[in-house]
């Protein structure tokens, strides 16, 4: 079946009776002109918004719809966890061609509700349209945190360290692969053989809302933000609002064996770590006095964390050096857009 002989009305009562699943906040979700849910005192209120356009975000050449789904909800997830923010609530978009199959839609859907049990959030709305032929989907994620638990990006000081969860490198390693496949493959043999992990990271990243949680409840980061647009590109971000300076060093990032053995080949792959982006691992920034609480916290999420720089006075400016001091200029700072 088509969309086209769906109908609009039939994609929402469908979705609506496929997501129908209480929740003692909601008291009005999908079918009307705004959800309501119910607030709570001494909460701040968070609110994030991705999008996924074919042609600059993904492409059906090595991308599923499953993983899609999944993936588009994954990055919404990201951001509230780089707030320290409890994810609850969020709204889908989507246009889509008119050619385009049910079947495409509901692999999508289960994709995103598949990520929405596994995270224990609740779709309570969106928007639905046709396309002139790209697909396009879109997220909105409601989320919250107590007043005197969000992080941001503003709160790094002089001292304290550069953390970084997991290991950074691999989702760009990952699409490089993909790109290099001529697409046919990419859905069998690429995820069979030894980069399958990093193409795994790129089609389906893990946000870390367990660990933005509990830096958030323990009070262990004074600034943090997610790894979306590159590592370089990152610091810089948060050191500008923070108002810092930043050393990173490379020799301290921490990447999977698959790319060390890359890099160990080709030192120049070492970009995809400081540059690559789409890792979404947290990055943030924590006091030296608290150092020993931040590594029980890795072994009590079972998740690395790594100390890769430290935060220095604004004069200082953001900069990459090697196990030297000499300064690294990697090929580029990230994914910019519109460069």
């Amino acid at each position: 079946m088509l969309l086209k002989d769906l109908g609009e009305e039939s994609l929402i009562e469908h979705l609506a009776r496929k997501f129908n699943v209480p929740h003692r906040r909601i008291i009005r979700a999908i079918g009307d002109d705004a959800a309501v849910t119910v607030e709570r005192e001494n909460t701040c209120l968070l609110t994030t918004t991705d999008i996924l356009i074919e042609g600059i975000h993904f492409s059906l050449e090595y991308s599923q719809p499953y993983q899609l789904g999944r993936k588009l909800l994954s990055i919404s997830l990201s951001d509230i966890a780089a707030m320290g923010g409890e994810p609850l609530f969020f709204l889908v978009s989507i246009a889509l061609p008119r050619e385009c199959s049910v079947e495409f839609l509901e692999e999508l859907y289960e994709g995103i509700g598949d990520c929405a049990s596994e995270f224990g959030v609740y779709l309570i709305g969106g928007n639905t349209s046709a396309s002139d032929g790209k697909v396009i989907l879109g997220s909105t994620l409601l989320g919250e945190a107590g007043k005197d638990e969000v992080i941001t990006r503003g709160g790094a000081h002089p001292g304290d360290i550069v953390y970084v969860t997991g290991t950074l490198g691999d989702a760009a390693l990952g699409l490089k692969v993909l790109k290099g496949s001529k697409g046919s493959a990419a859905g069998r043999d690429i995820l069979k053989g030894p980069c399958r992990e990093a193409v795994k990271r790129h089609l389906d990243p893990m946000p870390r809302v367990k660990a933005g949680r509990a830096l958030a409840e323990k009070r262990l980061a004074t600034s943090m933000i997610d790894i979306s647009d590159g590592l370089v590109r990152e610091i810089k971000r948060l050191a500008s609002v923070s108002g810092v300076g930043a050393v990173i060093e490379s020799h301290k990032l921490p990447i999977s064996e698959t790319l060390k053995e890359r890099v160990s080949k080709d030192p120049g792959e070492m970009n995809l770590a400081l540059a690559g982006g789409e890792d979404y691992e947290l990055l943030f920034t924590s006091p030296p006095e608290k150092t020993q609480f931040i590594i029980e916290l890795a072994r009590e999420l079972d998740l690395p964390i790594t100390p890769v720089g430290k935060i220095f006075p604004k004069q200082r400016g953001v900069e990459v050096v090697d196990e030297k001091g000499t300064p690294v200029k990697p090929t580029k700072d990230g994914f910019e857009h519109f460069e």
